[in-house]
């Protein structure tokens, strides 16, 4: 769902972005997005429950918690943590960075009955890749601590990487806060 001016309107990520036919049916759908100024993230469509704007105003700040968790906000009657996501893998917390947002998307994911926003400053597009040709992140890449949060990556057409996040591991750091 996109949230624009206190209403909320379907955001067509099921319907109007068919799986291409393959072969051997490994075409997966996933939320483009920038992590950094540099890297753009990927978000598995399957783990996706909508996408809402937010203003940091929305957001209700938690005291004597991990830096990268901005607080929590209602959506839906249901209190959810907003976690900066660039922030969670290694990059300026987002009320550092030199030109501070007022407002981002939140990426609502679930995993075993939590929903957590996971705010990016814009989301981009949806593309379709062969699960296939995701590649392994090698140790000398990434420091460890980003590593357990991707699942691989993936190159795109100008040979750049999209990092594939992990979901599951993400709400899991949350858990174990």
């Amino acid at each position: 769902m996109v949230q624009g001016n206190g209403s909320f309107r379907a955001l067509p990520i099921n319907s109007q972005f068919p799986l291409e036919n393959s072969p051997q049916g490994n075409n997966q759908r996933f939320l483009r997005f920038p992590l950094n100024g540099k890297v753009n993230g990927l978000l598995p469509l399957a783990d996706l429950r909508g996408v809402i704007q937010v203003a940091l105003t929305e957001i209700l700040p938690v005291p004597q918690v991990a830096e990268f968790l901005l607080g929590i906000m209602n959506w839906r009657g249901e209190a959810i943590w907003i976690l900066d996501l660039a922030g969670l893998l290694g990059a300026t917390h987002w009320c550092r960075r030199e030109n501070v947002r007022n407002s981002g998307m939140a990426m609502l994911v679930q995993v075993q009955n939590q929903t957590v926003g996971l705010l990016v400053e814009q989301v981009n597009t949806i593309e379709v890749y062969d699960s296939q040709e995701r590649l392994a992140i090698s140790a000398s890449m990434l420091p460890a601590r980003l590593k357990s949060f991707l699942q691989g990556y993936f190159m795109d057409a100008q040979g750049n990487p999209l990092m594939l996040v992990d979901t599951h591991a993400v709400i899991q750091a949350l858990q174990s806060l």
